[in-house]
């Protein structure tokens, strides 16, 4: 004769609850990662755009930074390039720092080229290529900034947070000065500062 084993209330219940719990833990990262970035909307692209241009005429970058006197000041995309055309559009009859503006895109794995950017925007990257390239270019002047969340508490330097009208920006003061890139004072009263 078999016996059949029979669970207290209190011991299904449990691995229920157990169950969902797990379930939960699967999906909640792709919930997180499906919140609307800044980034996700044409006003929101105008706003980064904006910011950056603010950011490129604040920041003072060592003479190091560019491969001449005749070097262009270069912002660089890495992932999504939807704002790639606005920028641009704001940047192409602009000098920076007596510099032309140039805007390109590159690959994941273009890390030497990165180096020779000013502003490195790593746009909808998962976290372990946004960690690999923050940590690459750590020691190297170049302003890295994207929209994604815990960027600045990642080592990324410049943070946007928010949609909409609600947006604010999250520096991070140790990777600035890691890279040697010196700031205004204006542009701490635009920002929340990391520890």
């Amino acid at each position: 004769m078999k016996s059949s084993k029979v669970l207290p209330e209190n011991a299904i219940w449990n691995s229920l609850l157990a169950a969902w719990l797990c379930l939960g833990s699967l999906l909640l990262p792709s919930l997180a990662s499906a919140a609307p970035r800044l980034s996700d909307t044409e006003a929101g692209r105008a706003v980064m755009v904006n910011y950056i241009i603010h950011f490129a005429h604040h920041i003072q970058w060592p003479i190091e930074a560019f491969n001449g006197t005749d070097a262009p000041f270069r912002v660089c995309l890495v992932g999504e390039n939807q704002i790639r055309e606005a920028l641009w559009a704001r940047l192409k009859h602009q000098s920076i720092d007596g510099r032309r503006a140039s805007v390109e895109t590159l690959a994941h794995g273009e890390l030497r080229r990165a180096r020779d950017c000013q502003v490195l925007l790593l746009l909808a990257l998962p976290r372990a290529d946004q960690l690999e390239i923050i940590g690459a270019l750590q020691y190297f002047p170049v302003l890295t900034m994207s929209d994604s969340p815990r960027f600045a508490a990642t080592g990324g330097m410049v943070e946007f947070v928010g949609s909409g009208a609600q947006v604010s920006l999250r520096l991070n003061k140790t990777m600035l000065e890691r890279a040697e890139l010196k700031t205004g004072t204006s542009l701490f009263r635009l920002t929340r500062h990391v520890p």
